[in-house]
């Protein structure tokens, strides 16, 4: 059963949380409310599900964006400035805090290292998540949307890569970044406006190969998103916005 739908804006990446009641939902519940999200709200461009501090995306990815959208919902709630919270058997550390170069709150989460980094040709790297694995780009591209997102979904598929849970192409242009990200179980491909887990695998890759620590990484929205290393986790953090949108049509 469904209690609230909310809609969040972090980093210009329009995210909508379903918040359910004590039974949770079902695999085909999941499907079904997404579906109906998406066509009805042509903006949004993922719907996670909010359970007793936890998150689950619809099609079971890692998705960093919703996870501070769901960071934001639960300290609004509860009160508090710092909360964890469970996304796919992982809690992490989601708080708010003032960044000194951008003038407005923003929220962060706090990410341990586990990922794998490996080149796979001159330009071209693999960052594996794994409930999300992203090709990072890194080379003279030059295309349109619909372009970008047909050689993403070639790339992924040369790659082996449309069979993981979710994956994505990462077109790197210095700090600037075009993110495509297909969904297995959803079968959803988007052109990003923001994308948090890309966004990590090419601070990843930034930090891996040429030593940096920190990165504000432009998105398609023309809003950033702002990377910080400290030896022991990786900080991502935006502002995220709640969309004052109200769904009174959907009964579960």
């Amino acid at each position: 059963m469904i209690n609230n739908i909310k809609f969040y804006y972090p980093a210009g990446n329009t995210t909508a949380l379903v918040v359910g009641g004590d039974d949770g939902f079902s695999v085909d519940d999941k499907i079904r409310i997404n579906d109906y999200i998406l066509q009805k709200y042509k903006e949004v461009e993922q719907v996670g599900f909010l359970g007793d501090k936890t998150l689950e995306m619809a099609g079971g990815e890692i998705c960093f964006n919703a996870l501070r959208c769901a960071g934001k919902y639960f300290l609004d709630t509860l009160g508090l400035d710092k909360v964890k919270v469970g996304l796919n058997g992982v809690l992490y550390e989601c708080g708010l805090q003032t960044n000194e170069i951008y003038p407005k709150t923003t929220y962060y989460t706090k990410i341990k290292p586990n990922y794998t980094l490996k080149k796979l040709e001159e330009g071209l790297w693999l960052c594996d998540l794994k409930d999300i694995v992203h090709i990072i780009y890194d080379k003279p591209i030059v295309k349109n949307q619909d372009e970008l997102k047909a050689h993403a979904k070639w790339l992924l598929d040369g790659f082996g890569l449309l069979d993981r849970k979710a994956s994505g192409v990462m077109y790197l242009d210095g700090e600037s970044l075009k993110p495509v990200v297909w969904v297995r179980d959803i079968k959803t491909l988007f052109y990003e406006s923001a994308c948090g887990s890309g966004s990590f695998a090419s601070f990843v890759y930034k930090k891996d190969v040429f030593g940096i620590k920190n990165l504000k990484l432009k998105q398609p929205s023309s809003k950033c998103l702002f990377l910080d290393y400290d030896d022991e986790c990786i900080m991502i953090s935006s502002f995220v916005d709640e969309l004052k949108w109200s769904d009174d049509e959907f009964l579960c």
